[in-house]
């Protein structure tokens, strides 16, 4: 039996050129968000714009690269926040893998999917942290945290975060590789229908 895979990817120069520009826009906006992140002086209301990159990204490419693009986001957000790095990326591909399988196979991309998969992924990564970095450690000041630090971070990220997915969904309108039929069609030309036939 002959089994055969049409290839969405990147074919043509222009394709391979507009991908490039797109991940290159991609790691400009992810650097904006930490420095943002980074130097607001507001520090009990620090948005994790970091991670609401991480998810609108995730949210419009592959499974692989929007899981690589969550790990580099993640080791920023631990040098934004001082946390040990690596820890965010731990929680982060997860949830940005599982961000992506379910764009490709049960739901539509639109900004209120977006929003309540970054305010999911928001509220995984800091309750890891918050018990893997306070709880088991028996850390007294632990409603101080929850409701003057992580509390409004979230609060405020989810509504910022409909801008960062307004910028990623323009990029990727305008960068994103698009296949037409007959490119499509062109993987199928020649084969046999008695042969298909016999598949099943």
């Amino acid at each position: 039996m002959n089994f055969r895979i049409v290839n969405l990817g990147v074919t043509t120069r222009k394709q391979v050129i507009k991908s490039v520009i797109r991940w290159v826009l991609y790691t400009l906006l992810l650097v904006l968000g930490f420095v943002l992140q980074s130097t607001l002086p507001i520090y009990n209301w620090q948005p994790f714009f970091v991670i609401a990159i991480a998810c609108a990204v995730s949210f419009y490419e592959g499974e692989l690269s929007g899981c690589i693009f969550a790990a580099f986001a993640g080791f920023m957000q631990d040098l934004a926040t001082g946390g040990l790095f690596g820890f965010t990326s731990i929680w982060l591909v997860p949830c940005c893998m599982f961000v992506t399988l379910l764009v490709v196979n049960l739901i539509h991309r639109n900004v209120i999917n977006y929003l309540w998969m970054t305010a999911a992924t928001l509220v995984i990564t800091q309750l890891m942290e918050l018990l893997f970095k306070h709880i088991l450690w028996r850390n007294p000041d632990l409603d101080i945290i929850i409701l003057q630090y992580m509390l409004p971070s979230v609060i405020v990220t989810i509504p910022s975060s409909a801008l960062i997915y307004l910028v990623v969904k323009l990029l990727n309108k305008k960068l994103g590789i698009e296949v037409s039929d007959d490119e499509i069609g062109s993987v199928f030309r020649g084969v046999d229908v008695h042969e298909e036939k016999e598949r099943y």
